[in-house]
């Protein structure tokens, strides 16, 4: 998803998994609250070899148990690409993330939640990056084909960059995020969340959508899109990341 070194902040900012990559995203509108655990299991890569030779190679593990009266949510991605050109070899992508929430039912409507999340991602910039926050939302849409939410809270977030400086603060966070069964095969997903931070810190903003059409059993084709936006970065670095995604998935 970037190029460049830990010595030397990559400037390329788009990227393109492969239609190799099996990106899973959940076929239900909802996980029905049973108690069990549900989720999706993703691997894929590819190899290109000639003038220029290229690895890419990513894992994604989504899952959650959700009952009456709470839900438990994980989440893991590993993204590690290389490329070589000329008989130089350059790290592409060297990203790990892993993050947790959980959320509280207090009735009908209203929820709490708290979580975290911890990342690295080198040829990006970031050596390490923290943060936890909790919060409160509401459902403000709930039936057995849509599904909506809104959301905000406060947290503190803290990045060690490969330049060697350190940032850390308190951020704010306001999100929305719905889920929608188009017909009886489809499901459309997406999010949006505003980290609005300390002077220190600065802005941050995630948008995530994806399209799932099941194909046969729990296997689907997908198709999704990433995009993140960070105004404190390490110097030589974009501020926007795109990711676009097509591929195949299983749910379980």
């Amino acid at each position: 998803m970037q190029l460049g070194s830990p010595d030397r902040p990559p400037r390329a900012s788009f990227s393109v998994w492969p239609a190799l990559a099996l990106r899973c995203t959940a076929a239900a509108a909802q996980s029905p609250p049973d108690g069990r655990w549900h989720g999706d299991i993703a691997i894929g890569g590819s190899s290109a070899s000639g003038n220029t030779s290229a690895t890419a190679l990513n894992l994604r593990v989504e899952t959650s148990k959700a009952t009456d009266a709470d839900k438990i949510s994980l989440y893991a991605l590993a993204n590690y690409g290389t490329s070589e050109s000329q008989g130089v070899r350059t790290r592409s992508a060297d990203l790990a993330r892993v993050a947790g929430r959980y959320d509280r039912n207090l009735d009908t409507r209203f929820f709490a939640f708290g979580g975290g999340e911890a990342e690295t991602n080198r040829p990006g910039g970031v050596r390490s990056r923290l943060n936890a926050n909790v919060g409160a939302g509401w459902r403000l849409l709930r039936s057995a084909a849509h599904n909506g939410n809104v959301f905000t809270g406060v947290g503190h977030s803290g990045t060690h960059f490969t330049d060697g400086s350190r940032r850390s603060g308190t951020e704010w966070l306001l999100g929305e995020e719905t889920s929608h069964q188009l017909g009886e095969s489809s499901t459309f997903k997406q999010r949006l969340v505003l980290y609005p931070g300390a002077r220190e810190i600065g802005n941050r903003a995630t948008f995530e959508s994806g399209l799932a059409t099941a194909i046969v059993g729990g296997w689907t084709f997908n198709a999704g899109l990433v995009l993140r936006y960070t105004s404190k970065v390490a110097p030589g670095l974009k501020k926007g990341e795109r990711l676009l995604t097509f591929g195949f998935g299983y749910k379980y």
